[in-house]
């Protein structure tokens, strides 16, 4: 993760799958390069959640 965080490497689309998944994001938010995009990313990926 560190490496990826510092820009050294990218994860490829499988690993950023996966990520995504563990922390229940989609694979958009990051790729979003603005704060209030990832936001607004997130936002519509809570709105298509099932209410309980």
């Amino acid at each position: 993760m560190n490496q990826y965080e510092k820009g050294k490497h990218q994860p490829d689309q499988d690993t950023v799958s996966r990520i995504a998944k563990v922390l229940d994001v989609p694979v958009a938010y990051f790729y979003a390069e603005e704060d209030e995009l990832a936001a607004l990313i997130i936002g519509f990926h809570e709105s298509k959640k099932p209410s309980s």
